[in-house]
């Protein structure tokens, strides 16, 4: 019966082989290589990566009994694929789980957000390989950029700034507002956050008047300060509040209402008799 490489049996057949050295090693190849019939030694080359004057010599040895002597003190390093032959496969199916092509499909290189740490964690934790069995991160680094898998942080699609209901929205939102102001009972204000600013004598390169004054080391801000503001669009009107927190809701109703006895007095409410 001719025996058949699936992808199980040839990481079988893998973790067998690196199990064995030396003669006994070249017999089960060998063994092997007689299972898979016609064929079995161009077989074994192309889906498991044997070299074929390895076999050829195991084939030799299985046939005469006669066991050659090797001279393992004379080899050098054995590349990381050739000490675990299951490694590359393995790392392979984890790095594929995160690659991404170009977004820009300009090559067809692969991008992956995997790093190397995670990589060896994986190896470890879900793929079983004993810590002291797995390489280091700077290996594991190299290898996957020889397999193709190229760090980078990758955009998965650029956000459309325009799309043909931009339009339309915007003529609601105009309608919406020419609304507002023709009603003497409404008030539009708008509400805007602005990016976090930090306080402190640090050095912004602006020019002035007066000489800067900046620390030449420990460059810690004092305190960071939110810049809150509110803008009434028919009387230019505009309120600018700071907060060391976070800009909530409450904290934008709080702001509303220091404005609000202000603001009613201009609004001619409508009540019903």
């Amino acid at each position: 019966m001719k025996l058949k490489l699936t992808e199980e049996l040839k990481c079988i057949i893998r973790k067998g082989v690196d199990l064995l050295k030396g003669s006994p090693r070249r017999t089960f190849m060998a063994t092997v290589v007689v299972q898979l019939g016609r064929g079995g030694q161009r077989l074994a080359e192309k889906e498991l990566g044997w070299n074929r004057n390895v076999v050829h010599k195991g084939l030799h040895e299985l046939k005469s009994g006669i066991v050659c002597v090797d001279a393992f003190k004379a080899r050098g390093r054995k590349r990381l694929e050739e000490r675990n032959s299951c490694l590359e496969h393995d790392l392979r199916e984890i790095a594929n789980a995160t690659s991404q092509t170009d977004p820009t499909f300009r090559t067809t290189r692969l991008y992956r957000r995997l790093t190397s740490g995670e990589a060896r964690r994986q190896l470890v934790e879900d793929k079983g390989y004993p810590p002291d069995q797995v390489p280091s991160e700077r290996s594991l680094r190299r290898k996957l950029s020889e397999m193709g898998f190229y760090p980078r942080k990758v955009v998965k699609s650029k956000p459309v700034r325009k799309i043909k209901e931009t339009d339309a929205i915007f003529d609601q939102v105009h309608q919406v507002n020419n609304q507002a102001d023709a009603d003497s009972g409404t008030v539009r204000l708008s509400i805007d956050t602005k990016a976090v600013v930090a306080i402190g004598d640090l050095s912004r390169g602006g020019k002035s008047r007066q000489a800067e004054q900046a620390a030449d080391h420990d460059f810690e801000s004092e305190t960071k300060l939110t810049p809150f503001g509110l803008f009434r669009p028919d009387t230019n009107e505009t309120w600018l509040y700071f907060t060391s927190g976070s800009v909530t809701a409450d904290f934008m109703v709080d702001r509303l209402n220091e404005i609000w006895p202000g603001l009613k007095k201009t609004v001619i409410l409508h009540i019903p008799w």
